[in-house]
């Protein structure tokens, strides 16, 4: 792999305090939109725009972290640019894709009749592939714990009888597998997004994103908090 093209721990704990800066800025945008929702004629194309400069951005976000991940996954899996309360949140690198329908239902949306059911559908079918991705990480936590894997474990990178122990490989194989389940993770969560999206009206999607990116703010706010000592959590 071409390490060139790849982010650096300090590059992308750089690139985060940058994204998260702009997320800030977005935030304001999205709330300031709130007060003329009751106007769509007015700020439709406002609406338009921001929701996908803000959905813009979490991509860039993913892809981002996808370089990371290719490099070391091990690394997004227990980020340190995130406060240990924020990776109490954590699902496989990530919020977990169900929070997202969560968010939606409790940001005071008035749904129809249709919105809800494809909502409720929608939560069926994420669940079904919350659990499916859930499965595949249970069985490559089963495999580590084999006696295979912890013989090799316990030789510790020495050379047995001559030849060099294959721990090495069995990690290099182990992480391989899971950049696959967070890439998964990641598609669930892009993809839950999406369909949220695509449910709600353009008013209704301002109104989502901002209460989704307040939570995120609120989140690093409370954690950053905690780990000076002035955290004040509900």
């Amino acid at each position: 792999m071409d390490n060139s093209s790849t982010r650096s721990q300090p590059d992308f704990e750089t690139f985060f305090r940058d994204w998260v800066t702009r997320l800030e800025l977005y935030l304001q945008e999205l709330l300031h939109l709130l007060n003329f929702l009751d106007k769509p004629h007015e700020s439709k194309q406002q609406q338009l725009i921001l929701i996908r400069q803000v959905t813009t951005h979490y991509q860039e976000y993913f892809l981002a972290k996808a370089q990371v991940s290719r490099h070391d996954v091990f690394l997004v899996l227990s980020p340190p640019w995130l406060s240990s309360y924020e990776r109490t949140f954590l699902w496989l690198a990530g919020f977990k894709p169900t929070l997202v329908i969560y968010v939606v239902k409790n940001c005071g949306i008035e749904f129809g009749y249709d919105q809800a059911e494809r909502l409720e559908k929608l939560v069926v079918e994420t669940k079904d592939e919350e659990g499916r991705i859930a499965e595949g990480l249970a069985m490559l936590e089963r495999q580590v714990v084999e006696p295979p894997m912890l013989g090799l474990a316990r030789m510790g990178g020495r050379e047995v009888n001559g030849m060099i122990s294959e721990v090495d490989t069995a990690v290099d194989k182990l992480a391989e597998h899971m950049e696959v389940l967070v890439g998964c993770a990641d598609y669930l969560r892009e993809k839950t997004v999406a369909n949220v999206v695509g449910i709600l009206t353009t008013a209704q999607t301002v109104r989502f994103l901002a209460a989704f990116v307040q939570l995120q703010l609120r989140i690093r706010r409370w954690g950053q908090q905690w780990e000076h000592g002035t955290a004040n959590l509900p």
